[in-house]
């Protein structure tokens, strides 16, 4: 006689797809991730070629020079304004998505707690059952003698 969960099956079933949800939070993770990234290289390009921009107007620059850096860093400018929505949209996916492995957590949790549960009375019958044997092998032997 050995303990036998009930629901054993879907209990597996739930942490198999716990399983898939936390893959694919950790590919929206990395995806979220590498966009921030690179917005951050080009901020910082940015920074780093206005810096490089003032320095050269403070000295004599030509003004085909300053108008091809002014080009550039508005091209920079436009470029991180495109991925910022995209950013945006990685970011709300991987809530989303931390989200859902909340619930399916929870779900585990909620079977594992039944299946302890259910062990638990498994081992009270158990314990009791022994002690009902035990006692009638007492019986037994106080007969015989």
């Amino acid at each position: 006689m050995s303990f036998q969960f009930s629901m054993e099956k879907v209990l597996s079933v739930k942490q198999k797809e716990k399983e898939s949800i936390e893959l694919e939070l950790g590919e929206a993770v990395q995806a979220f991730e590498s966009i921030a990234e690179e917005i951050y290289k080009l901020l910082k390009r940015k920074e780093d070629i206005e810096k490089l921009s003032n320095q050269q107007f403070q000295q004599k620059m030509g003004v085909n020079d300053l108008q091809n850096t002014q080009r550039f860093l508005l091209s920079m400018s436009n470029k991180i304004k495109e991925l910022q929505p995209i950013l945006q949209r990685a970011r709300e996916r991987m809530q989303a998505i931390q989200q859902k492995l909340l619930q399916q957590t929870i779900e585990v949790k909620k079977y594992e707690k039944l299946k302890e549960k259910q062990f638990h009375t498994y081992e009270t019958k158990l314990t009791i059952y022994e002690n009902m044997q035990n006692d009638e092998f007492s019986v037994l032997r106080y007969a015989k003698s």
